[in-house]
């Protein structure tokens, strides 16, 4: 099974051949040749045997949530919404969904709050 950096914005399958596994105080990891991101990895080796390296299921998907406010004419903020949802497959990605305005702020972090709020919702409800 190949390792898949858990980095949102790389993603990349990785056969074994190609991460280099070390291991430190806070256990297994490799580095991602293609980003540099930092992977953990588990030991599910016997004890005293040899090292078998896997990479931890996450109860979570990396999503990628990109909130934004844009500025209105009027002085005020739209908050906009992307999301990528990561499958079940790891490595992939379903179609972006963007939302333009789900809502008008006097503050731009208010708007983006308000974006971040409903990517939460949103992705707890498809769950």
């Amino acid at each position: 099974m190949p390792f898949i950096c858990e980095n949102v914005e790389c993603r990349a399958v990785l056969a074994r051949g190609q991460v280099r596994s070390s291991h430190e105080d806070e256990g297994w990891y490799f580095y991602c040749p293609d980003c540099k991101t930092r992977n953990e990895l588990k030991d599910i080796g016997v004890p005293g045997g040899p090292v078998e390296l896997v990479q931890p299921e996450r109860s979570d998907l990396p999503h990628k949530i990109i909130a934004t406010a844009r500025p209105l004419e009027d002085g005020r903020y739209a908050a906009q919404l992307r999301v990528q949802r990561a499958l079940g497959t790891k490595g992939t990605y379903a179609v972006e969904e963007h939302w333009e305005q789900l809502g008008v702020f006097p503050d731009a972090q208010e708007a983006i709050a308000h974006a971040k709020s409903m990517a939460i919702d949103l992705l707890e409800r498809k769950a």
